[in-house]
């Protein structure tokens, strides 16, 4: 179908929707149909740059022939064959909470509104009512304000995010942070280049940007340019003080591991036994190889017993961290029976 008559198709429809829902009470049932058209099992279909893409998250449909992967939020862009009808992506603003809204799914219109906005790449928003894997938050039938996760949605501008991006990048300035009356450096990455931070920092400006909470930290921080300088106050010791990093990568986080090994390929079992390691690791780690267990770092132990692997890994930042705050890193290693220390 040419672009200008399925432009005014969309309008008409857009048109025919708001007269039906005024005449209806805003029933939305008729969006299923767009939905159908609009959609393939396990995806959705969204304009984009005057084309067309087919958006999905979590578990994928069998078969599915992957174009692009977001492995750290489970984003994906799959080749698919051209729906019928697609979607226009909405960034949520005060019309969002004024007009009638509902979740849209194969078999479903519920009408409904948002009670919680995204707090981070894997905190998603909220609607008052269920929003099914991979449907819709929709106004008058071809307007989206996210995707649905089974629960929750994904709002427009993380999915735009996805889109805009090559390959999928987080940028990184080399600290973990958490919530502790503002944004409070849990840990320092001993790896990054230069870093330029202290445990206790409290990070409350960046680049101009007031930094409140972990969620802004998260959005600035995973904006930043890759090998940009970014200054960055912080509050240390009770005074001010302002740094300059060169931004990195983030190598693991948010639905993947995150030790800070990873950037050296590092991959680790809930036993802390490298799984896999990069072949071109530098010459400190050259040591270490796959089938190695780590038991202490500076002659402690990494983490409790019974705990999630989750947890796990955020103890071994923290010892990392705790480490070179002490000016050295020293691994005990295990390794078919045998004990050595690693100095890195």
């Amino acid at each position: 179908m040419p672009h200008a008559r399925k432009r005014f198709l969309l309008a008409f429809l857009g048109l025919l929707a708001l007269f039906l829902n005024a005449l209806q009470g805003y029933d939305f049932s008729h969006c299923e149909g767009y939905y159908k058209r609009a959609s393939h099992s396990g995806s959705v279909s969204l304009f984009w740059k005057g084309g067309q893409v087919s958006f999905a998250h979590g578990k994928l449909p069998k078969g599915a022939k992957i174009l692009k992967a977001d492995p750290f939020i489970g984003f994906y862009l799959l080749k698919t064959p051209p729906t019928e009808f697609a979607y226009n992506l909405l960034d949520i603003d005060e019309r969002a909470y004024t007009h009638p809204l509902a979740s849209i799914s194969v078999d479903r219109a519920t009408p409904g509104r948002i009670v919680k906005r995204q707090e981070g790449f894997l905190d998603f928003a909220k609607f008052s009512t269920l929003v099914a894997a991979n449907g819709v938050v929709s106004n008058i039938c071809y307007q989206i304000y996210g995707v649905g996760v089974g629960g929750g949605f994904i709002e427009a501008r993380y999915i735009k995010r996805f889109l805009r991006q090559k390959s999928p990048y987080y940028g990184d300035i080399g600290v973990r942070v958490r919530q502790r009356g503002g944004v409070v450096v849990e840990s320092i990455d001993p790896f990054f280049p230069n870093n330029p931070f202290l445990e206790q920092d409290k990070i409350t400006n960046i680049n101009g940007r007031n930094i409140n909470n972990v969620r802004e930290f998260e959005w600035v921080v995973s904006n930043l340019a890759y090998q940009e300088r970014a200054s960055v106050q912080v509050l240390r010791r009770g005074r001010y003080k302002t740094l300059s990093v060169r931004v990195d990568r983030r190598y693991g986080g948010f639905l993947l591991p995150d030790s800070f090994l990873e950037r050296f390929g590092i991959r680790l079992s809930p036993h802390f036994v490298i799984q896999t390691i990069s072949k071109s690791r530098p010459h400190d780690f050259k040591l270490l190889h796959v089938g190695d267990k780590l038991v202490w770092i500076n002659r402690r132990p990494i983490a409790p017993a019974g705990v999630s692997f989750s947890a796990k890994l955020a103890a071994l930042r923290r010892a990392l961290s705790h480490a070179y705050m002490q000016g050295r890193i020293e691994m005990l290693v295990l390794r078919n029976g045998f004990e050595f220390y690693v100095r890195l």
